[in-house]
């Protein structure tokens, strides 16, 4: 009963689509931020010229010294053999100058900032790349996707159930309409590449395949198993700002060498009525109540996270992941069981802030299951992104020239 149970709930919230690799930084790299502007909840994507934002903490506090350098890569991720010179104004393999040192906190660190385009180096192409981050010794400590962007195509996107009778209630179908006028476009499917993604997860990265049919210009996706995702739950939140006492969903907080933040547990949700909770789509933000420099001031605490054991639970390992951690499956991520408590548990050193999290599954096998632990409930809130990418005839690479994003909180309307 107990298999039963586990391989039905696993072939109903099994992950679709393609996956693509997310690095994990080592454990002394934390809280990493990569943001165009302000920090919000989105994918990396800038227009040419914009600026854009990395930030981390190095918990060695060792006035390490960093470099990095920019790759370019195709729609697909795969990297080109272009030279530098025919995507870059300007140097990269430079060292990061902005450092600052925390302040008034338990935990010592040195913050890190790095924002492009700067002085040194300057991007001329839209498309793709990799910012990659190096030690002195040359080791790889650090990857991010971004994407530079030079619209020049028209993108509308909605979001709506699905019509499959088995997905109805349980996922959402990313509907866009893509205006190819102005282009000079005389071979659609090997110019043409268009991939979805929901809210700022990669590993849920996939290609839109052909579209239902072609008017007047316009490319017309709707309702296509490539661009139908399993739609989840509500993340789950806590709040350490106040990091003496706690906020949002912090039973008790005390202090060792640092401070201990003990979440209330959390419960299998899969199978219960589904309940609106307003989240950042698994997003996290830095902040403090003790300081007015969230960067240098926030203190880092140990959060300990757990969920309640149900029997079928048993049959599989289980992780907690969000963008905190790049919702990257590892030792570092995996969860306990306590027989004491009765619970799963992990206990993660996280800085103050605003979080975002939820709980993922994996068997035997290696497969892993997304949504076995929160449920797929279509009315949850979710951000979709459409990109569109274009290479001219005789071109050696693709450009990012079209951007459509919409949010499911209006599914339905």
């Amino acid at each position: 009963m107990i298999k039963q149970k586990l391989l039905f709930l696993l072939g109903c919230q099994l992950i679709f689509g393609q996956e693509l690799s997310v690095f994990a930084p080592p454990e002394h790299i934390k809280s990493v931020l990569f943001y165009v502007n302000e920090q919000k909840t989105s994918l990396p994507i800038v227009k040419l010229n914009e600026q854009i934002t990395l930030k981390f903490d190095d918990l060695n506090a060792d006035d390490s010294t960093y470099y990095y350098t920019i790759d370019r890569f195709d729609a697909n991720w795969n990297q080109t053999d272009l030279l530098q010179v025919d995507y870059m104004d300007g140097y990269d393999d430079m060292r990061i100058q902005n450092i600052s040192y925390a302040t008034g906190t338990l935990q010592s660190y040195i913050h890190y900032t790095l924002t492009l385009p700067n002085t040194q180096t300057r991007l001329k192409k839209s498309g793709n790349y990799m910012l990659n981050i190096w030690d002195d010794s040359r080791n790889l400590v650090l990857q991010k996707r971004f994407m530079v962007s030079q619209p020049a195509s028209a993108v509308g996107v909605s979001v709506q159930r699905s019509q499959r009778i088995e997905e109805i209630q349980t996922h959402q179908s990313v509907q866009f309409v893509v205006n190819l006028d102005g282009l000079k476009v005389l071979l659609p499917e090997k110019q043409i590449k268009l991939f979805t993604v929901q809210n700022q997860r990669w590993q849920t990265w996939r290609e839109a395949g052909k579209p239902n049919y072609t008017l007047n210009n316009q490319l017309q996706f709707n309702y296509k198993p490539e661009t139908t995702f399993a739609a989840g739950n509500e993340y789950h939140f806590f709040d350490t700002q106040d990091i003496r006492s706690g906020g949002g969903n912090v039973a008790r907080v005390f202090r060792e060498d640092l401070f201990i933040s003990i979440l209330n547990p959390q419960w299998v949700r899969s199978g219960r009525p589904y309940t609106y909770a307003p989240d950042i789509n698994g997003d996290f933000r830095i902040n403090t109540f003790q300081g007015n420099k969230p960067n240098i001031e926030s203190d880092y605490s140990r959060v300990l996270i757990s969920l309640f054991a149900e029997d079928f639970l048993f049959d599989g390992e289980h992780y907690v992941v969000g963008d905190f951690n790049q919702h990257i499956i590892s030792n570092d991520s995996k969860l306990a069981y306590n027989a004491d408590s009765g619970r799963f548990e992990i206990e993660l050193l996280l800085k103050q802030g605003i979080y975002n999290y939820k709980f993922v599954s994996q068997d035997s096998y290696g497969t892993l299951y997304d949504n076995l632990i929160s449920g797929n409930y279509w009315p949850t809130e979710n951000d979709y992104w459409v990109l569109v990418y274009y290479r001219p005839m005789g071109a050696r690479c693709d450009e990012l020239i079209g951007v459509g994003n919409a949010n499911a909180k209006d599914i339905g309307l």
